[in-house]
């Protein structure tokens, strides 16, 4: 099986009603993967954070800024672009990139 990480962008605001929803069935998607071992690893993330680059640091103010990484195993890029398809953040506005993950150092036995 192969890594791909799952990375979450809003297209559009959520409104205070529906992000409880939202979040709920985000939640069980996560949890159903993980159950069928596909789900490697979940990490949402706070809004507030900090853009370096090299001419300096800067508050993310991005409305589009990343909002979660996920990375699932799949045996090639269309499974997992077919399991991002079912993810229940699609219907709130939610984006997401698909990518392999490249291992480059490998984790120590």
């Amino acid at each position: 099986m192969n890594e791909f990480a799952f990375i979450f962008r809003p297209t559009r605001p959520v409104s205070p009603d529906d992000l409880p929803r939202r979040n709920a069935a985000a939640r069980d998607w996560a949890l159903a993967r993980r159950s069928e071992g596909t789900l490697v690893r979940a990490s949402p993330l706070e809004a507030e954070g900090v853009k370096v680059a090299q001419d300096g640091a800067a508050p993310i103010a991005d409305a589009h800024a990343v909002g979660a990484v996920l990375v699932l195993q799949a045996p090639n890029l269309d499974a997992a672009v077919a399991l991002a398809k079912g993810h229940p953040g699609l219907a709130f506005g939610t984006e997401i990139e698909v990518r392999p993950v490249k291992v480059v150092a490998p984790p120590t036995p």
